[in-house]
């Protein structure tokens, strides 16, 4: 069965249940009042009519309230409760045998205490989840309120590990607003790409790109980082998730995390956990887009 069906309702956040509305909510939890008396800032919470408006420029990632009770049909996508904020798993990976050198300070050890029945009340527990016991940490050289990481070895030597993170609440001026979390800049080790119907299909078939530094990433890194937001249902509601002309491009970083950017044709890039899309230079996506044939498509 291909993600259009299922994993990419995740990742394309089709409110139809309660993990994808947890996708999208702010990474903390407050009341009304308490939203109004804050200024948003890494890790904050704005609610109501006040999430996601661009009064004082840019966009602010919003929160959307979870329902009291949640379809026992809901998608689940890996969520954990710290210090308020709800992070959840990224579609930024670490190898098991990379993970090693950024594992940072431990935090504490989550339960297993949130399913598709957990009300609103189960999420006030710190490192409340819905991942099980494992242990969790900071990431060396990453902001503890951007991203933290599960890391366990087991006792046959495997070792499971991931990323999650909290971009909700942040506001959005550019792209640089979230590539300076990734620290992405000037830490590309190599780049490679991915074809719609490969990753649709989990078939990952990678494609390695000439260089990481060739002219075409470069130039786009840098539209990326000049790009302006776009509230993520302006374009979701067009349809921009079936758009055919899409590419993942996956950027393997000096410590080893690898970065996944899903790329639009029409000039559109998007992070899974910042929930809007940056709309970048057309020329810069075109020269890139001119390194990366995808024959399948080329043929509809």
């Amino acid at each position: 069965m291909s993600k259009d069906k299922n994993i990419v309702r995740i990742k394309s956040v089709q409110i139809a249940g309660f993990y994808l509305a947890v996708a999208l909510t702010g990474c903390g939890m407050k009341t009304h009042e308490q939203a109004k008396e804050q200024t948003p800032e890494l890790g904050t919470v704005q609610t109501g009519r006040q999430a996601g408006e661009e009064s004082g420029g840019g966009i602010v990632i919003p929160r959307i309230d979870l329902p009291d009770r949640q379809p026992e049909s809901a998608d689940m996508i890996g969520l954990v409760v710290y210090q308020g904020r709800i992070y959840t798993q990224t579609d930024t990976k670490i190898a098991p045998e990379d993970a090693v050198p950024l594992v940072g300070d431990k935090l504490g050890q989550t339960i297993g205490t949130i399913d598709e029945w957990s009300k609103q009340d189960a999420f006030a527990t710190e490192f409340a989840s819905n991942i099980g016991q494992i242990d969790m940490y900071t990431v060396t050289g990453y902001d503890p309120k951007f991203r933290i990481m599960s890391y366990k070895q087991l006792d046959n030597g495997d070792v499971i590990s991931e990323f999650y993170e909290c971009l909700n609440g942040i506001r959005v001026y550019s792209g640089k607003d979230i590539f300076g979390l990734l620290r992405i800049d000037g830490r590309i080790q190599s780049a490679a790409w991915e074809s719609f119907g490969s990753w649709n299909y989990g078939k990952e078939e990678k494609q390695a790109l000439q260089s990481s530094d060739t002219p075409e990433i470069s130039a786009f890194l840098a539209a990326v980082g000049e790009a302006k937001p776009i509230k993520q249902e302006v374009l979701q509601n067009e349809g921009i998730f079936d758009e055919p002309d899409q590419r993942f491009l996956h950027l393997r970083l000096t410590d080893q995390s690898v970065v996944t950017l899903r790329l639009f044709q029409n000039g559109y890039v998007w992070y899974s956990t910042a929930h809007l899309f940056l709309q970048v230079e057309q020329k810069s996506i075109d020269r890139l887009w001119q390194l990366m044939p995808d024959e399948a498509s080329n043929e509809k």
